[in-house]
Parts: structure tokens; C-alpha cells; sequence
């Protein structure tokens, strides 16, 4: 009777402090969320799009219209030998033609004759001359040209910044999750060890006072003593190690003000998150498609290939001789009346024709075998990695197949660990059995259940390396 009752108070000692803890929980979601919404790597990688715009802004100004002017004068006695002015509007275009407008206005009394009608110049000069034209290049430049090729390297770069901005969120969130289930599996090892350790110093109280009273051996002390140390060491480890996971749960929270969070005293995670789910062989040819298609590392490489083939048909169309001209009509006015003239288009324009080529051309033709040497490498890389993709979704889709049946062949073992135990205490209780016998059936419980909690943990990873894997978004 006194061991049964004995039973009834530890069981009362053991599971009452459990219910009567001030505790709040953490829960994975709320956790989840708040890694998104503070964490600097968060933040940094959601700022990749706004830089990638910022650089699609500086490439199209390459294309800005460019307004400038030049002055120039001359006095000599207190009169106006010359003044030159010549403002002048540049216009590039997306074709390679650039639209020039201007005005050459000339005054004086020794202006050029240049820059007026006259050969001889009169006594005072105030002679304007509007000119409007073309810069045509005919060979280099008249496919694309370095403005141009920026300007689409800065447009792949928005899908390269996106595809960044999605890979390092992933991880982020994928290491933040592991910490996380981490934390839970930590402090379901700390509950266990730690009701295991109340149930042995309360059992070892209770041997030695029997002992005193005559009604058991003083060896049974040692067997009881043994226990509780071991025990102990055992609550220490799961502490510690309870403690570290905290610490590494806290890398991951900050608040809205970039601060760094440490979780409160009395906060401690939920189980909701790790439960079993199911997955058929169409959502798994899903996970694999998105990843052959839509995973951040393959649509990186995708773009890197895209930019590397830009490079190259630069590199051709620098093999080309560069020949531009350049055709500007004008009409002038003298003395602020305009000189009329007939056809004229055909009378009154500028011209220039320039040319240059080198003879060797070994610079144009090096970036060209360059780039070919990197199209081969990405391609290669892009193959390489497309395969490995496929296979770490195929391997994590069994890690989570093989976790999800481990945990019902352990939810099992411990249900029969536990009637183990309770049946070796019935015995004990009637005197058939021993205290090592018990504290045998309790280890192994104790084994069972940590190696449960280490399942449940590593399942609820494992639904999320899945994911990660196959590239979906995890946030």
C-alpha cells in the first residue's frame, strides 16, 4: 500500500509543476513573420529590386538628351574683335542614330572667315547659323553599341536582382525555420529529461527513508543514488543545450527599429507546425517543374547566360570597321535677316564622314573568343545545376517520406516503451521486480521519447528543405 501510494504522490509531484508553469507560447507562424519583417538580411535582400531599378535609370541616361554651350570672345581696344557662340542639343536614340541641333552665331569686327559668309570680314559681323542633323554609324555600332547593350544588361538585372532577392530570402528563412524546430526538439528533451530527474531524486528520498525503516536492502540506495546522478548530468546537458538553441533562435529576431529581440523568460515553442502531411506524386512533379523553371539558382544562371550572350554579339559587331556620317542642313542669318537660298538640303549643309579600323583587330577578336568561352562555361554550369536541382528536390522529398514513417514506428516504440515501464513498476510494486529493472524501462522511455521529439523536429524540417529545394517561395 505505502508503494502505491508512494506512486500516486510522485505522479502528482511530477506532473503538477508542469500545469501550474506561467508560460507563454512562441509559435512558429508569429515567429515566421516577424523573421520576414525585421531581419537585416530580410530587409538588405528586399532592397535588391530597388537597386536593380536604380540601375536600369543610370543605363537609360545614357540615352538623356544633352544640352551644351560655348563661349568664346575677344575685345581688343574696347571693341568686340569676336564673339562665338555655339549652343548645341544632342538627342541619342535607341537605334544608333543621334539627332544633333544647334546654332554657330558670330559677331565682331575680326571674325573668322569661317564662321560668316564673308572672305573678307566688314567692319561689324552678326552672322547666325541653325543647323538640325543626323549621326549615322553604317557598319560598328549600327546593330547595337555599348549605350545599348548597358541598357538590356540593366533590364536582365532586375530579373537577376529578383531571383537574388528570392534566394536569399529562402535561406534566410530555411535557417531561421531549422533554429527554430531546433529550439522546440531542446526544450522537449529539457521537459523529459527533467521529469525523469524529479522522478529518480524522488524516488531516492523515498528509498532511503525505507531503508531507515527497515523495509528495504541499503544497497537499493546505491542503485537509486547511481540513478539520480546519472540523471542530473543528463538534465545539464538538456539545459545547456536548451540555452545555446535560444541563443540561436535570438540571431533571428530584431524588431521593426533594427534592435535585436531575446526571446522573454516563460516563452517556449509550439509543436504546431511539425504535423504529418501528405503529398502525391502530382504535387511532387509540381515541386520539380517550379524547379526546372522558377528556382532563384537556376533563373540566376539563366540570366547570367543572357548577359554573356549580349557581351558576345558586342564583341561581333566590333569586328566591324567603324564608319559614321554625319549630314546637318543649315540656314543662316545676317544681321538678323535670313539668307534665302533655293533646294536647301541640297546648297546649305554640313558634312563628315569618319572612319576607323583596326588592322589586327586581336583586342575585338579576344573579347569574342572570351565570350564564347563563357557562354560554353555558363551553359555547362546551367546543365550541371538544372540536374542537381531535380535530385535535391528527389532527395528531400525522400528524407521527408522516410521522417514521416520514422515517426510513426517511434510514436509506437514509445507507447510500448511506456507500458514497458508501467508493467515493470506493477512488478516492482508487488515485489517481483527490482529498481534496476525500473530504471532500465525508464531509460529506455526516456531514449524513445527524445528520439521522438528529434523525428518531429527534423520532419517539420524537412517539409521546408523541401521547399526550399524545389525553389518556392518561402515567404
Amino acid at each position: 500500500m505505502k508503494k502505491l501510494v508512494f506512486g500516486l504522490i510522485l505522479c502528482i509531484q511530477v506532473i503538477m509543476p508542469a500545469l501550474a508553469q506561467d508560460t507563454s507560447y512562441l509559435y512558429f507562424d508569429a515567429y515566421y513573420e516577424q523573421v520576414m519583417l525585421n531581419h537585416p538580411m530580410a530587409r538588405y535582400a528586399n532592397l535588391l529590386p530597388a537597386m536593380a531599378k536604380a540601375e536600369l535609370r543610370s543605363a537609360k541616361g545614357a540615352f538623356d538628351p544633352v544640352l551644351s554651350a560655348d563661349l568664346n570672345g575677344k575685345r581688343t581696344k574696347g571693341e568686340n574683335s569676336f564673339t562665338y557662340l555655339e549652343p548645341t542639343l544632342k538627342i541619342p536614340t535607341r537605334i544608333g542614330v543621334d539627332v544633333k541641333a544647334g546654332l554657330d552665331q558670330s559677331s565682331g569686327i575680326s571674325v573668322s572667315p569661317e564662321r560668316s559668309k564673308y572672305t573678307t570680314t566688314p567692319s561689324d559681323v552678326f552672322y547666325q547659323l541653325y543647323y538640325a542633323g543626323v549621326s549615322v554609324p553604317l557598319l560598328r555600332g549600327l546593330v547595337t553599341d555599348q549605350r545599348r547593350n548597358q541598357l538590356k544588361q540593366a533590364q536582365l538585372l532586375q530579373g537577376l536582382n529578383e531571383a537574388e532577392q528570392v534566394s536569399t530570402i529562402n535561406k534566410l528563412m530555411l535557417a531561421s525555420a531549422k533554429a527554430y524546430w531546433d529550439w522546440q526538439m531542446s526544450y522537449a528533451r529539457l521537459l523529459f529529461t527533467r521529469e525523469n530527474f524529479v522522478l529518480a531524486a524522488t524516488r531516492k528520498e523515498f528509498i532511503i527513508k525505507r531503508i531507515f525503516a527497515g523495509e528495504e536492502k541499503p544497497i537499493d540506495s546505491v542503485e537509486a543514488w547511481m540513478e539520480y546522478q546519472r540523471r542530473e548530468a543528463l538534465l545539464a546537458e538538456a539545459e545547456v543545450e536548451y540555452q545555446n538553441s535560444t541563443l540561436e533562435l535570438a540571431n533571428y529576431l530584431w524588431d521593426a527599429n533594427n534592435n535585436p529581440v531575446q526571446p522573454a523568460p516563460g516563452v517556449i515553442p509550439a509543436a504546431k507546425g511539425s504535423e504529418l502531411i501528405s503529398l502525391s506524386t502530382d504535387s511532387l512533379q509540381a515541386l520539380k517543374d517550379n524547379a526546372a523553371s522558377a528556382h532563384p539558382d537556376i533563373q540566376k544562371l539563366e540570366v547570367k547566360l543572357a548577359q554573356t550572350n549580349l557581351e558576345r554579339k558586342l564583341a561581333i559587331e566590333n569586328l566591324k570597321p567603324q564608319l559614321n556620317v554625319e549630314y546637318y542642313p543649315f540656314q543662316t542669318y545676317t544681321n538678323g535677316s535670313e539668307d534665302a537660298v533655293d533646294g536647301l538640303f541640297m546648297k546649305n549643309y554640313k558634312f563628315g564622314v569618319s572612319f576607323y579600323s583596326s588592322l589586327f583587330l586581336r583586342k575585338e577578336r579576344g573579347k569574342l573568343d572570351l565570350s564564347n568561352y563563357k557562354i560554353k562555361q555558363s551553359t555547362l554550369t546551367l546543365q550541371q545545376n538544372r540536374r542537381e536541382v531535380q535530385n535535391a528536390v528527389m532527395a528531400a522529398y525522400n528524407n521527408l517520406l522516410t521522417c514521416k514513417q520514422l515517426l510513426e514506428i517511434q510514436t509506437s516504440l514509445v507507447s510500448n516503451a511506456a507500458r514497458m515501464r508501467d508493467a515493470e513498476e506493477t512488478r516492482f510494486i508487488s515485489g517481483e521486480s527490482s529498481l534496476f529493472l525500473v530504471n532500465q524501462r525508464e531509460r529506455s522511455l526516456l531514449d524513445a521519447q527524445i528520439k521522438l521529439a528529434e523525428l518531429t523536429a527534423k520532419y517539420a524540417k524537412a517539409k521546408y528543405q523541401l521547399q526550399w529545394a524545389s525553389g518556392t517561395r518561402l515567404f
